[in-house]
């Protein structure tokens, strides 16, 4: 027998990270669980900020989630998961968190394992990406062009959560 496997997402307005004391009444979460969560957050959204800045700084992505591996560290794995959060091939469901994840400018090929040139694309979607005539760029990390072997564009944009 395998063993279960279990993720919890958890969506916070960005009002109760900076006042934990508005953390709504109904929280399904125990006290000391919900601080925490907020504590956790506040964290990730200090490196989200700093990141930004980074960014703005060099005009685009300055790759400070990079490493030089071709497998990606679980913090930028997780940051993919949550960004992309279904697989990037427009209509399709598929979790990112269980996705392959993507380098759109090939590792061999020079492309960074960063936020910037990583996506969460199902097997079939990321087989499909491999097969002559496709082609995907990211023009912004986390938006998502396919091109069909007909022409065809396609603009995938991140799916939006609903806080």
């Amino acid at each position: 027998m395998t063993g279960v496997v279990g993720r919890v997402t958890i969506t916070i307005r960005a009002s109760q990270i900076a006042s934990p004391s508005a953390a709504p009444a109904a929280c399904p979460l125990p006290l000391h669980m919900a601080a925490m969560v907020l504590r956790a957050a506040a964290r990730a959204v200090a490196r989200a900020d700093a990141d930004a800045e980074h960014d703005t700084a060099a005009g685009g992505c300055a790759h400070t989630t990079a490493t030089d591996a071709y497998r990606p560290p679980p913090r930028l794995r997780e940051h993919i998961a949550a960004r992309d959060k279904t697989c990037r091939f427009g209509p399709c469901g598929q979790p990112a968190w269980r996705a392959d994840l993507d380098h759109t400018v090939p590792w061999h090929k020079g492309g960074p394992t960063c936020r910037c040139n990583l996506g969460g694309f199902c097997r079939t979607h990321h087989l499909i990406k491999h097969l002559p005539g496709w082609q995907v760029e990211q023009p912004q990390p986390g938006t998502f062009r396919w091109t069909t072997p007909a022409g065809r564009s396609y603009l995938v944009q991140p799916d939006p959560y609903p806080v």
